[in-house]
């Protein structure tokens, strides 16, 4: 398991930090969708280590991380009528309401 403190290594870091400003040709920019990404990304200070050409900006976000608890409780509330079908990804299904989540 030799690479798991590559992200540590102060070196690795600062000549793939080099190789990056060497292969900037132009404007880059790219969007993190998912909130635990764009908190990894600032956590780790990646931002300070990317050429000014290089621009990080924060998305919509996942499902996951932007739905807010009363629209899951009206999910919640639709899925307990007759004849109502609820669809969603995946990992919504377990994302807390006020009192009970879609998967329960």
């Amino acid at each position: 398991m030799k690479y798991i403190d590559e992200y540590r290594n102060k070196d690795l870091i600062l000549k793939l930090t080099e190789q990056i400003g060497k292969s900037v040709i132009r404007n880059y920019t790219f969007m993190e969708v998912c909130g635990g990404h764009t908190a990894a990304i600032h956590r780790f200070g990646i931002p300070s280590l990317l050429p000014p050409d290089i621009r990080l900006i924060s998305g919509p976000g996942c499902p996951v991380c932007v739905t807010g608890t009363d629209f899951i409780d009206k999910a919640i509330a639709y899925s307990e009528m007759k004849e109502v079908i609820i669809t969603t990804f995946g990992d919504l299904i377990r994302v807390p309401g006020s009192a009970s989540s879609l998967e329960k």
